[in-house]
């Protein structure tokens, strides 16, 4: 972030190239059968609070390593 709070052009651009990544997608749920909406085939079920796995997206998650956050 910058001084007066507004992201630099390096975060912005990698904020872009993340966003590009992600695709909704949209199944019916497992449980109830309500159509519903997730990122990258990951999914959860407002209705009755079915998830699918984490392992069942079409993409793999990102790692530790792949948080450059400073804490």
């Amino acid at each position: 972030m910058t001084s007066d709070g507004y992201p630099t052009a390096a975060e912005v651009s990698r904020a872009a190239e993340f966003l590009a990544s992600q695709h909704i997608t949209t199944t019916g749920c497992r449980r109830c059968g309500t159509e519903i909406s997730g990122v990258n085939g990951r999914y959860a079920c407002g209705v009755c609070g079915w998830t699918n796995h984490w392992s069942e997206g079409h993409s793999d998650l990102p790692t530790a390593e792949d948080d450059d956050v400073d804490v």
